[in-house]
C-alpha cells in the first residue's frame, strides 16, 4: 500500500531514492513490485520524463453493496480528514466519487459535490477539479487567493506538487513563484484556477513525507523547534493517553503533573492545542512562545472585561 501511494503523490523520483525511502532492501523491493503487478498495478521508472510512471491500475468490481451502504462509505468521507491521514484520504476521495457515480437519480448528481465537497469540506467541484489536474499534469497555475489577513484575493503563482486533507480541510502544497518559497494554500481560499503555458519540474529535494512528519497539525517544513509544556494533575491523564506527535516525551513531575515536549515545525499549533486545556497547561518553552501566550491571553481578557462592562 505504501508503494502504491509514494508513486501516486511523488513520482518525480529515482528508484534507489524510494527505495531508501521506503526504508527496505532492494529484491524486497523488486519482490513487492512483482506481486503489485500480478495484482493489477504496474509501474516502472521512465528515464524520458525522468520520473515513475504507471502503466496500469486495475479496476475492481463495487460487489453487492446496497444503496444504504454506498452512501455510509461516501459520508464516511467528510470525517476521514479529521484523522489527519493525508494520502490515504485523497484515495478515499477519488474512491468516494466513484461510488457516488453508481448511484440512482436523485442521489447521483448532489451526494458528492453538495455534500462531501461543498458541505464537508467547503471547496467548489471546479476548483479542486483545476488543482488535481495541475499536479497531475504538471502545469504551472495563477490562483487568486484569499489570505485571510487581506480584505481582497490577490493573484499568486504556483507550481502545485501535493493535495493533501488536514484536520477538516483540503490543502495544496508546492513551489510558490510569489513567494519564492514552498508554501501550502487551503483550497477553501481558492476562488480561481487558471492554467499557465509553462510545465514545471519538482525542486530537487522536495520531500512531502518529511516535511510533514514536523507537522503538530497543518503546517509542514524543514527545520524543528522543541517546545515544552506543563500540564497539571488534573490533566494529565488525557494526555498521557493519546499519541499527540510522534517525537513526544512525557515525564511525571513528584506532584503528579506532567511534563509534555515535542520537536515541531510550527510552535505556533501547539500554543492553540494547549489554550483548548485552559489553566491546566503552562508554556514553558520556547520564551518568544510563552510570551506570546502570555499576550494572547491579555487580549482574550480584554474582549471578556469588555463585554461585561457592556
Amino acid at each position: 500500500m505504501k508503494i502504491i501511494l509514494e508513486v501516486k503523490t511523488l513520482p518525480r523520483r529515482t528508484v534507489p531514492r524510494l527505495i531508501d525511502e521506503l526504508g527496505v532492501s532492494k529484491s524486497q523491493y523488486y519482490k513487492d513490485k512483482d506481486t503489485l503487478a500480478e495484482m493489477g498495478f504496474v509501474f516502472g521508472y521512465d528515464r524520458k520524463l525522468g520520473k515513475l510512471v504507471i502503466h496500469q491500475d486495475s479496476t475492481l468490481p463495487i460487489g453487492n453493496l446496497s444503496l444504504s451502504e454506498q452512501l455510509a462509505l461516501i459520508m464516511a468521507l467528510r470525517h476521514l480528514s479529521a484523522a489527519g491521514d493525508y494520502t490515504l484520504t485523497y484515495e478515499g476521495f477519488n474512491a468516494a466519487r466513484k461510488l457516488a457515480m453508481e448511484l440512482p437519480e436523485p442521489f447521483m448528481e448532489s451526494i458528492f459535490d453538495d455534500l462531501v465537497l461543498k458541505e464537508g469540506f467547503g471547496c467548489k467541484p471546479k476548483i479542486m477539479e483545476a488543482i488535481q489536474t495541475a499536479i497531475e499534469k504538471s502545469y504551472q497555475v495563477e490562483l487568486l487567493y484569499q489570505r485571510p489577513e487581506q480584505d481582497e484575493p490577490r493573484s499568486e503563482v504556483m507550481d502545485p506538487y501535493h493535495l493533501f486533507f488536514r484536520r477538516r480541510a483540503m490543502y495544496v502544497e508546492g513551489y510558490s513563484w510569489t513567494e519564492d518559497a514552498i508554501r501550502t494554500y487551503r483550497i477553501q481560499r481558492i476562488h480561481q484556477v487558471t492554467f499557465k503555458s509553462r510545465e514545471f519540474a519538482i525542486k530537487e529535494g522536495y520531500d512531502f513525507g518529511k516535511r510533514y512528519r514536523n507537522a503538530f497539525s497543518a503546517y509542514g517544513g524543514e527545520t524543528t523547534e522543541h517546545v515544552t509544556i506543563l500540564f497539571n494533575r488534573e490533566i494529565r491523564p488525557f494526555i498521557e493517553e493519546s499519541m499527540w506527535h510522534h517525537t513526544q516525551k512525557t515525564t511525571r513531575q513528584s506532584d503528579g503533573s506532567i511534563i509534555f515536549e515535542v520537536d515541531v515545525y510550527y510552535p505556533r499549533e501547539v500554543m492553540w492545542w494547549s489554550f483548548r486545556w485552559r489553566a491546566g497547561a503552562e508554556i514553558l518553552e520556547p520564551e518568544w512562545l510563552r510570551q506570546e501566550a502570555i499576550q494572547n491571553l491579555k487580549d482574550m481578557c480584554k474582549v471578556y472585561e469588555m463585554s461585561v462592562a457592556n
